[in-house]
């Protein structure tokens, strides 16, 4: 089997390549290291400064060990013969060298990954996974050991993670490609996109039935561009327009989660998100940022998964996933989420929303349409004494940082108007025939119930990790104040330890500023 020194090495594949190659001592022990710790199934974490190489250091070593091992017929979880380079984990160069070239509603029969659906209003944050379903690391090495046709076809993969986008193009575009023309055998990797970055066409569709109930005259040319654009994407995903959406709009006719339909929808088969998850499953190279993969680990947490089964993983850009993973963990409810998400329900002033509109009035009786009105009111009412109590509660303590020490510092009478409103939907779900219009619905009645039991959980200080809570207020461009409730673990070490180093084999770390507590 290829190791990193056949290519990094100076006779190694990419010294052929390039005339004036130059080798680095560094990104070579780096490489060797990285190998090694996905070989035997341990961790590491390795700092190494600005012109080491880091992205061929760990890149090399992951595509060697999911298709290099298949191309060579070994398994991923082979012990090397040789011992390990001495290395002490710690690599730094300041040479400017640069020689070197950088996924819901889902299928109940996917084999590799299913999301979970939000929370339900009573559901905590922090349920623990069950006791009883399948480690993935485990299943991994049970499904390489003992395949059977009723099994998925096992596939050693590998995700990156980073930080910014610069780098992921960096991957993608150009280390990627170059590693192509330089290894002997073919791999798969693919950019992972979270699933709002994809057009829904059946979302579309019924944007384009009811305008006229959902949108203003000022959005509806904007409407019929991305109609337009539509007919002629290839891959659906809004990186391909020009110029961005608009926020408005997209919203209402991307993918999201727990609005899908999967194979009962009439559009599944040229459904964009699909496709993209199936080059998803079939890869071997999965890069992602940071902010996936921590969404990935909480809805694991909760059962599911946004990405398929994978027992190798490098973060690079390290020093920043403390911070992501704390905000992805932790809960936040934002003024603007609350009355976002009420507008689109029913938004009085314009008279727009869905719960508007004659289709309604044709299959349901106009007394539990007002009833579902007057209760998305309620809940407008109930949410401006909410915030403006979390307002006045922070003029009454100047001077600080926010941090609430202690629970019910205001009463909650929104948790309760949502659980309300979330009742008048459920009366109007029972009666609503058609499946595009009863999605949307659902979807929208389970954001609701989100939100309103994040804020009771934040309001009691439920989550059972210990945590911090505090408030935020920032101004609106007309100067008024909006208000954020938040919510982190003050430690996320065990929950990393348990969620996620102690379910991949595998877990590399790297950044030029790295440190580990003694």
């Amino acid at each position: 089997m290829l190791t990193p020194h056949d290519i990094l090495g100076l006779n190694g594949s990419i010294a052929r390549r390039l005339e004036r190659y130059e080798l680095r001592q560094e990104q070579l022990d780096m490489a060797e290291a990285v190998n090694h710790a996905f070989i035997e199934r341990r961790h590491l974490a390795v700092e190494a400064g600005t012109g080491v190489g880091k992205s061929f250091a760990y890149l090399i070593p992951a595509i060697l060990q999911t298709a290099g091992s298949q191309n060579n017929a070994e398994t991923t979880f082979e012990h090397p013969k040789s011992d390990p380079p001495n290395f002490n984990h710690s690599s730094s160069n300041n040479s400017n060298s640069n020689n070197h070239l950088e996924a819901d509603g889902t299928d109940d029969d996917d084999p590799f990954y299913g999301e979970a659906s939000p929370h339900s209003f009573e559901a905590n944050r922090f349920d623990s996974i069950d006791p009883n379903r399948v480690d993935p690391s485990r299943e991994l090495q049970q499904i390489a050991a003992t395949p059977t046709s009723n099994e998925p076809t096992f596939i050693p993969r590998a995700v990156v993670s980073t930080h910014t986008i610069s780098l992921q193009e960096q991957i993608i575009e150009k280390d990627i490609p170059f590693l192509r023309s330089v290894l002997p055998f073919e791999f798969t990797a693919v950019l992972v996109k979270g699933r709002s970055n994809y057009l829904c066409l059946r979302r579309l569709h019924t944007a384009q039935q009811k305008q006229g109930v959902l949108f203003e005259e000022r959005r509806l040319r904007e409407l019929q561009r991305l109609l337009d654009w539509s007919k002629e994407t290839d891959d659906g995903s809004k990186s391909g327009l020009s110029p961005e959406p608009d926020w408005d709009i997209w919203n209402e006719i991307c993918c999201e989660m727990g609005n899908c339909l999967g194979k009962k929808c009439s559009h599944f088969g040229k459904c964009f998100y699909a496709q993209a998850r199936r080059r998803i499953a079939n890869a071997q190279i999965l890069v992602v940022n940071h902010a996936l993969l921590f969404s990935d680990l909480a809805v694991r947490m909760q059962g599911g998964s946004i990405l398929p089964l994978y027992h190798l993983l490098v973060f690079d850009e390290a020093h920043t996933m403390e911070q992501v993973a704390a905000d992805h963990l932790g809960l936040s409810v934002t003024q603007g989420q609350i009355e976002y998400n009420l507008n689109r329900l029913y938004n009085p002033r314009t008279q727009k929303g869905l719960l508007t509109g004659q289709y309604l009035y044709e299959n349901i009786p106009k007394p539990l349409i007002d009833a579902a009105q007057q209760a998305v009111d309620e809940c407008y009412y109930s949410a401006d004494n909410f915030f403006q109590d979390l307002e006045s509660w922070l003029y009454q303590h100047p001077g600080g940082n926010g941090r609430v020490r202690e629970a019910r510092i205001v009463n909650n009478g929104i948790s309760g108007s949502i659980r309300k409103l979330n009742e008048r939907l459920r009366d109007l779900l029972e009666r609503i025939k058609n499946p595009d219009e009863r999605q949307e619905l659902r979807a929208a009645r389970e954001r609701m119930a989100t939100l309103g039991s994040n804020i009771n959980v934040w309001v009691i200080q439920g989550l059972e990790e210990e945590s911090v809570y505090w408030l935020e207020s920032t101004h609106s461009g007309r100067g008024k104040p909006r208000i954020s409730i938040n919510a982190v673990p003050i430690d996320i070490g065990p929950i990393l330890r348990e969620q996620l180093f102690g379910k991949i084999p595998s877990v590399v770390m790297t950044s030029a500023t790295l440190s580990t507590g003694k």
